[in-house]
């Protein structure tokens, strides 16, 4: 497998359209053309992460946080950012960051810990405003309409929520005049106005994946200039968005629910609440948070599960009497690894896949 063909089955997975504009994801640091030998996930990019790496034969290294985030003027290897980029250069690995698209993507880091922590009813917390459809709507004659359908469906185009291979089509007229000389037409003679039958064939797609769905329609339709429309919309991803918000199926006591956190190996750094108040509506977000405090209270939640956590904000979670769990940053947002490399597994059983074993895990119990 090319390294292209990883950042682009990443990218069907956890879409990088769906990242936050200040982030950087897909393909950090590396060769796209390369041979990929092996792929280790972690959270970082750190020296004994690349070591470990290079030690397994992986040439590949997935991250949750990019390494290089904002644009940077100078590599200074005596730093940690130069080195790490000029380890991962000089021993041939490439660096693929998923870093908001997979918290907003449906599958994504958000929607495993709702996973692993039971929940049901599931749905994002935040709307992430992204909107990432096209609608494209074709003229083709009634005889080849059905090979450009199944043209564009087999590129991922007329896909709606669980729904594939849906299209809509209505018949019409076209009219159309050749230049003499320069044309050939499907029917009818150069020079001369014609008429003929056609439909208009819509079919919805997601914004990066228009380019082969384009190529795919010029492939597959009969005439020399293809007449299509391709149009933005301002429709959502269902599913899709920061954080998460669900229930519990039965209700418990908050010290029940810290322990539930606590055992999937997630270090709770500090609490608010009663112990013994009862949980049953959960509002979580990966990674630092924070921010989304509010839209956890607004929604409802008995809790809200994120890491570093700022003391105003848990005066302003008090106040409105929502519970908090703070979580080590690290921990919280390491359990979607084994996932992602048993989807890669199955998908491609020959690719060799480690979630890394060195880190960083930084904070500790006193």
């Amino acid at each position: 497998m090319k390294v292209s063909t990883l950042v682009d089955l990443l990218d069907r997975l956890y879409p990088f359209a769906l990242a936050e504009e200040w982030d950087n994801v897909g393909l950090v640091v590396g060769d796209s053309k390369a041979e990929a030998t092996g792929v280790l996930f972690c959270l970082d990019v750190t020296h004994d992460v690349l070591d470990e790496a290079i030690a397994a034969g992986c040439n590949v290294v997935v991250t949750h946080h990019p390494v290089i985030f904002r644009g940077i003027k100078r590599i200074n290897i005596a730093e940690l950012q130069g080195g790490l980029i000029a380890k991962a250069l000089t021993h041939g690995v490439s660096l693929i960051a998923l870093h908001t698209n997979l918290d907003s993507a449906v599958g994504g880091l958000n929607d495993t810990l709702c996973e692993l922590l039971e929940l049901i009813e599931v749905k994002p917390l935040v709307d992430s405003g992204h909107e990432r459809f096209f609608k494209l709507a074709v003229f083709v004659p009634p005889s080849h309409a059905e090979k450009v359908r199944l043209a564009l469906c087999a590129q991922g185009a007329g896909v709606i929520g669980d729904y594939v291979d849906c299209s809509f089509s209505i018949a019409g007229e076209g009219s159309f005049r050749g230049l003499e000389g320069r044309t050939k037409p499907f029917s009818g003679t150069p020079g001369k106005l014609e008429r003929a039958n056609e439909l208009r064939l819509e079919v919805l797609l997601r914004r990066e994946i228009a380019g082969r769905v384009i190529g795919a329609l010029h492939e597959a339709h009969p005439y020399e200039e293809v007449a299509y429309d391709l149009y933005p919309l301002h429709n959502k991803e269902k599913g899709t968005g920061l954080a998460r918000i669900g229930k519990l199926a039965t209700p418990e006591p908050f010290r029940a629910f810290i322990r539930r956190v606590e055992s999937l190996g997630i270090l709770v750094t500090r609490v608010l609440g009663d112990d013994a108040r009862t949980v049953r509506k959960v509002a979580l977000c990966s990674g630092a948070g924070a921010d989304f405090l509010p839209n956890a209270i607004s929604a409802g939640a008995d809790v809200y599960v994120t890491a570093e956590i700022k003391h105003h904000l848990g005066l302003a979670a008090a106040h409105k009497g929502m519970a908090l769990v703070e979580t080590d940053h690290y921990t919280l947002e390491r359990l979607h690894w084994p996932k992602l490399a048993g989807l890669l597994n199955e998908q491609h059983k020959d690719l060799k896949t480690k979630v890394s074993e060195r880190g960083p895990e930084l904070w500790r119990r006193p």
